[in-house]
C-alpha cells in the first residue's frame, strides 16, 4: 500500500509541477504541438477576454486554442521549470512573468490591454471616507484612510495573485519616496521606513484571499465584511453592471495618485521543438488583440484599456463601461510604477510571507476516515502537506511560515485521532517537516465527525496564547458527518468569528454541511478534487 501511494504521489507531484489542467479538467497535451493548435495558459483576469474575443477569433478561422486558466505562482513555476505543456503565456502582469522567465525563454512578449489598480468601495462607504467625486486622491490619502480602522479593506494574498503584488509593490514605492519612473531597489527595501511603512500597511489589511475572483466574489457576497478593497479597474466595471442590474449599491473607485500601479497583461510566445505552427497562429492573435479594430472594441466594452493607446487616456470613452458615476476616469494623465528587478521582486514577496504580513493561527481539521484511504484522498493530503509545510516547497510557492505563525494540524474520523493534533510554534524548518512525516504516517481508518474537530479547533484557536494573531481554520472532508454535536460546534465557531475555509473532495462530500460552516463563518466554500491545490488555495489566506 505505501508503494502504491509513493508512486500516486510521485504523478500527483508532477501534475503540480507540470500544471497539465485545463479550464475544461481535460489533461494538456505533453507531445507535439497538432498542427493548427496553440496552447495558451492564462491568468483568470483573462477569463472574459478569452471567452469573448480569443474563442470566437479562432473558431472563426478554424484553429484550435487550448487555454488553460492558471494563478500567477503556477505559471511562473512552470515557465521556470522548463515546462512544454503550453506554446504562450499569458499573465496578468510583468511583476510574476519576470519572477517565471528570468531565463529569458519567452519571446516576442507583448502587452495586450492595460487596466490600473484601484481603490474601491462601496458608494456609501467612500462618502464616508471623503472620497466620493474627487478625481485626486493621492496615495497618502488612501493609506491615511487604510490605516486609520475607519474602513475594512481587502487585498489579495501578494505572494498568490498580482494584483496584491502589484499594490504592494505601488506602496512601498511611496515608503521609498520613489516617483512612478524610479523602480524600488534592494537598498531600498532594507532600510528601516520602507519595512516599517509597509508593515503598517499590510497589517491593516482585514483579509487577504489568496485571488483576485475569490476577493471579488467573497467581498460582494459578504459587504458588511469587506467595506473596500484593492483590485483591478475592468472588474469593478463588470461587476458594478451586475450590481446595478440587481438594484444593489455600486462600487466607487479612486486612483492612486501619486503610486500608480498597472496591469499590462502580457502575452509572450515559448519556442520549441514541432511548434512553428503555433507560432504563427500567436502572432495573427497578438496581432488582432492589439490592432484589430473590433478586438479593440471588444477589450473597450470590457472595461480594458487598449495597449496601444497613449498611456491610460482613452479617447471619447463609453460612459456607461466607464461611468463617471463609480469614479472612472477615462483620461488618467498619470504614469504607472515602474516594476523592480526580480531579485528585488522575489524578495519583496518572501518577506511578505516572513516579515510583514500579521502572523497567523492556523488550523487544520483534516479528514483521516476509512474512505480517505480508498479514494486516494489521503495520498492527496500528503502531497499536500508536503508543499505547505515543508520550508524549500513552501517557498516555491511563496507560502512561508512566519516565524511568529501557530500551525496545528488535527486528523478526525469518529473524533480527533491519529495522536494528533500535532502543533508547530514559529517556522523552525525540522519541526515543520515532522507536520509532513506525521501526516504520511498516518492510516486512514473509521467514521466521520468533523463538529469533533470544529470544536476542538475553536477552543485552541480562542486561547490566550494566540495573542492577537490573525486566525484561519482549514476544514476538509470527503463525507457526510455526523450530527452529534453540530449546533454546539456552529455556536462555538460563531462566538469566535473564526473564518473557516471548507473543502469537499470527491463525489461523496455533503457540500451542504460545509456550504453551511463556511456561512455561519463567514468563511470561504471550495469544491476541489485535487487536495494539493486546494490546501495551496487555503493557506494563501494567510
Amino acid at each position: 500500500m505505501r508503494a502504491a501511494r509513493f508512486t500516486a504521489l510521485a504523478a500527483m507531484m508532477l501534475v503540480l509541477v507540470t500544471g497539465c489542467t485545463t479550464d475544461e479538467g481535460e489533461p494538456a497535451q505533453r507531445d507535439t504541438p497538432r498542427a493548427g493548435t496553440l496552447r495558451i495558459v492564462a491568468g483568470s483576469e483573462q477569463q472574459s477576454v478569452v471567452d469573448t474575443i480569443v474563442k470566437p477569433w479562432c473558431a472563426a478561422r478554424k484553429y484550435t486554442c487550448e487555454v488553460t486558466l492558471k494563478g500567477s505562482v503556477d505559471q511562473a513555476r512552470m515557465l521556470a521549470g522548463g515546462s512544454r505543456d503550453y506554446d504562450a503565456y499569458w499573465f496578468a502582469s510583468s511583476v510574476f512573468l519576470q519572477l517565471g522567465d528570468r531565463s529569458n525563454a519567452l519571446q516576442d512578449v507583448r502587452p495586450m490591454f492595460l487596466t490600473p489598480v484601484v481603490f474601491a468601495a462601496w458608494r456609501s462607504e467612500m462618502t464616508k471616507l471623503g472620497f466620493a467625486g474627487r478625481t485626486d486622491v493621492p496615495i497618502a490619502d488612501i493609506l491615511a484612510a487604510v490605516e486609520s480602522g475607519k474602513t475594512r479593506v481587502w487585498i489579495t494574498n501578494p505572494t498568490q495573485s498580482n494584483s496584491g503584488a502589484t499594490v504592494l509593490l505601488g506602496f512601498l514605492n511611496h515608503f521609498a519616496g520613489n516617483g512612478p519612473g524610479t523602480p524600488l531597489t534592494q537598498q531600498q527595501l532594507d532600510s528601516p521606513e520602507v519595512e516599517q511603512g509597509i508593515t503598517r500597511f499590510v497589517k491593516a489589511m482585514d483579509q487577504t484571499p489568496p485571488s483576485t475572483g475569490t476577493l471579488m466574489t467573497e467581498c460582494l457576497a459578504h459587504a458588511d465584511q469587506c467595506r473596500a478593497m484593492f483590485t483591478y479597474e475592468d472588474l469593478v466595471i463588470e461587476k458594478n453592471a451586475e450590481l446595478v442590474r440587481a438594484g444593489r449599491e455600486p462600487l466607487l473607485v479612486a486612483y492612486p495618485r501619486g503610486s500608480l500601479a498597472v496591469s499590462d497583461a502580457p502575452l509572450g510566445f515559448l519556442p520549441q521543438p514541432g511548434n512553428d505552427d503555433a507560432r504563427r497562429i500567436f502572432t495573427e492573435l497578438q496581432e488582432h488583440l492589439r490592432t484589430d479594430a473590433g478586438a479593440q472594441a471588444a477589450l473597450l466594452k470590457l472595461g480594458r484599456r487598449p495597449a496601444a493607446s497613449v498611456g491610460l487616456t482613452l479617447d471619447e470613452p463609453d460612459p456607461v463601461v466607464f461611468n463617471p458615476a463609480w469614479g472612472i476616469q477615462g483620461t488618467i494623465n498619470e504614469q504607472g510604477i515602474q516594476y523592480p528587478s526580480a531579485p528585488v521582486i522575489q524578495a519583496v514577496l518572501d518577506r511578505y510571507q516572513t516579515r510583514y504580513r500579521r502572523p497567523v493561527a492556523a488550523y487544520y481539521c483534516l479528514d483521516g476516515s476509512g474512505s480517505m484511504g480508498d479514494n486516494d484522498g489521503w495520498t492527496g493530503i500528503e502531497a499536500a502537506a508536503t508543499q505547505v509545510f515543508d520550508p524549500e516547497q513552501a517557498a516555491q510557492n511563496f507560502l512561508q511560515t512566519h516565524p511568529q505563525d501557530v500551525t496545528t494540524v488535527a486528523i478526525f474520523a469518529g473524533g480527533v485521532t491519529g495522536g494528533s493534533p500535532w502543533q508547530v510554534r514559529g517556522n523552525d524548518g525540522n519541526t515543520l517537516r515532522g507536520l509532513a512525516r506525521d501526516i504520511a504516517g498516518y492510516e486512514p481508518d473509521g467514521g466521520t465527525d468533523m463538529y469533533a474537530c470544529l470544536l476542538r479547533a475553536t477552543e485552541e484557536l480562542t486561547g490566550r496564547h494566540n495573542g492577537d494573531r490573525k486566525r484561519l481554520l482549514v476544514l476538509m472532508t470527503d463525507g457526510q458527518s455526523n450530527t452529534r454535536q453540530r449546533d454546539e460546534a456552529l455556536d462555538a465557531l460563531q462566538r469566535a468569528g473564526v473564518p473557516v475555509v471548507a473543502i469537499a473532495f470527491g463525489r461523496d462530500a455533503d457540500p451542504r454541511q460545509l456550504e453551511e460552516v463556511a456561512k455561519a463563518t463567514n468563511g470561504t466554500f471550495v469544491r476541489q478534487d485535487d487536495l494539493v491545490a486546494a490546501l495551496r488555495q487555503a493557506a494563501g489566506y494567510k
